[in-house]
């Protein structure tokens, strides 16, 4: 295998990645860990071009996890600021956050279906979110 590139921009060290369900897009979470003055953020690249299509940043703190959702119309991000942010990849805005973690939010994962979200915390903790409403609600704690 040969290596295809890499994608630099970020400021501060990368935690997760994600691909676009169909390929064309990288998502890429960074944060200053080391509170250097670094930008926490996502940034999310064209694979094709290997350049950054745009920055999304909101949190407060390091973003640690990234994950789009199955028709890529959602971008999922947790971040140590005990959120979970919901993006919309197209118009680069911030559709939703979740709050209700109280500790870092460690991973993000959608169902099949889109329907729902999962978040892991440090709180020992995975959330459930439904987020087939207009407004994202907690359906559950997993413990």
């Amino acid at each position: 295998m040969d290596l295809k590139g890499t994608l630099k921009g970020h400021d501060c060290p990368v935690l997760s990645v994600a691909y676009s369900p169909d390929g064309k897009f990288v998502a890429s979470a960074s944060g200053d860990i080391y509170r250097n003055g670094g930008t926490n953020c996502v940034k999310i690249w064209n694979v094709e071009t290997m350049e950054e299509k745009c920055t999304l940043k909101g949190h407060s703190k390091e973003v640690s996890s990234v994950a789009f959702n199955h028709d890529g119309s959602l971008l999922a991000s947790g971040s140590y600021d005990n959120t979970v942010k919901l993006w919309d990849p197209k118009t680069m805005k911030v559709e939703g956050t979740l709050k209700g973690h109280s500790q870092r939010v460690t991973c993000v994962a959608y169902s099949p279906d889109n329907k729902s979200l999962a978040s892991a915390s440090r709180d020992g903790t995975v959330k459930l979110w439904d987020l087939s409403g207009e407004t994202p609600v907690e359906k559950g704690t997993l413990t």
